[in-house]
C-alpha cells in the first residue's frame, strides 16, 4: 500500500503539465524601468554617468573632434588611425552590450570586469602609445586629461560592478 501512495503523489497534474510544456521566449527583453527596478540608486546613478560620458566620448570621436588630441594626430600615421577607429568601435559595443544585457535581466557582473580589464588594458597602452610621440609628451595637460577621463571610465566600471553586487544582495 505505501507503494502505491508514492506513485500517485509522483503524478503531475493538468496544470504542472501544462506549465511545463508551456514554451517560453527564450531571450526577453524588459524595459528600463523593469530592468532597473532592483538596482540600487548609486547603480542607477553611474549608470547614467558612464552611458552619457561613453556617448559623448565616441560622438566626439566621430564628428572628428578628437582626432588632433589622439595619437594620429600627434603623429598623422594611418596605423594610430585605424587603432583609435578600433578603440572607439570597441568603446561603442562595450555601450551597446552593457544596456542589452541589463534589459535581458542577465547578471553584469562578469562582463563588466571583462570590460573594466580592456580598458584598463586601452589606457595603459593608449598613454604609452602617446608617451612615445614628442609632442603629446610635452603637453602635460593633455595627458592628465586623457588619463583621468579613461581612469574615470574604469573606476565607474569599477562602482557599477559592486553595486550589482549590493543589488544582488551579495556582497
Amino acid at each position: 500500500m505505501v507503494k502505491n501512495s508514492d506513485e500517485n503523489a509522483k503524478i503531475l497534474t493538468d496544470d504542472e503539465l501544462e506549465a511545463l510544456l508551456k514554451r517560453s521566449p527564450a531571450l526577453k527583453l524588459s524595459t528600463y524601468g523593469e530592468a532597473l527596478a532592483f538596482k540600487t540608486k548609486p547603480f542607477k546613478r553611474y549608470l547614467i554617468v558612464i552611458s552619457a560620458l561613453a556617448v559623448a566620448y565616441v560622438g566626439a570621436f566621430l564628428v572628428g573632434v578628437l582626432d588632433p588630441y589622439l595619437a594620429y594626430g600627434w603623429s598623422n600615421m594611418r596605423e594610430h588611425q585605424e587603432l583609435q577607429q578600433l578603440r572607439f568601435i570597441a568603446g561603442f559595443i562595450m555601450l551597446v552590450l552593457l544596456h542589452v544585457w541589463l534589459l535581458l535581466g542577465q547578471r553584469l557582473e562578469t562582463m563588466m570586469m571583462t570590460f573594466t580589464a580592456m580598458l584598463t588594458y586601452f589606457q595603459f597602452s593608449g598613454t604609452a602609445n602617446l608617451l612615445a610621440l614628442d609632442d603629446a609628451i610635452s603637453n602635460p595637460g593633455f595627458m592628465a586629461a586623457y588619463v583621468l577621463l579613461q581612469s574615470t571610465f574604469i573606476l565607474l566600471l569599477l562602482l557599477l560592478i559592486r553595486e550589482e553586487r549590493r543589488s544582488l544582495g551579495s556582497n
